[in-house]
């Protein structure tokens, strides 16, 4: 089973469980765990290694868990990844966990390329342009790439809207190859 599959299982697994109010909250503490792990080496290790039994990696986790702080549904979630030996999916479960919730809640993100950081202004048109086309709650997420030109590349789940000057340079070289 690849990290994808893995990643569906335990995301509806955590959907079926969790009141549906609570799934932001949890998303985010596992956020938090996943980054403790990539930043800490000897943590690391210890959970995504083979070096330790499971049962090694579950005190361990027993011992970090209150400091951390975590609501009850995120920690048992935490104890079964680590148990069932799959924590080193954790990031492809928090991916697959955020887009079946955005999809039981009408939401998206929609990623937006820019050749320069969006004014407040543009970003809140897009946002209402995309709301209409998706019939979706929007969510912007901005980046910006240097390499663009100009113009703008916007992708909506699976879905990508390149109008981007270098996009459009693309398009223009592969008709001039035909």
């Amino acid at each position: 089973m690849n990290k994808n599959q893995i990643a569906k299982k335990y995301s509806k697994a955590l959907l079926g469980r969790v009141e549906i109010t609570q799934i932001p909250s949890v998303i985010e503490e596992l956020k938090v765990f996943s980054h403790l792990i990539d930043t800490n080496r000897k943590l690391k290790l210890l959970f995504t290694g083979q070096i330790f039994s499971e049962d090694e990696k579950d005190k361990a986790l027993g011992a970090i868990l209150p400091s951390l702080k975590f609501l009850s549904h995120t920690e048992k979630f935490l104890k079964l990844i680590v148990v069932q030996g799959h924590l080193a999916a954790i990031k492809e479960v928090i991916v697959a966990t955020v887009n079946a919730y955005n999809e039981s809640q009408k939401k998206a993100t929609a990623v937006v390329i820019s050749s320069v950081p969006l004014d407040k202004n543009y970003s809140e048109r897009l946002k209402n342009v995309l709301k209409a086309m998706t019939q979706r709650e929007i969510e912007i997420d901005s980046q910006v790439d240097k390499s663009l030109l100009g113009g703008f590349i916007v992708k909506v789940g699976s879905t990508i809207y390149d109008s981007s000057l270098k996009g459009q340079l693309r398009l223009l070289r592969a008709e001039l190859m035909k």
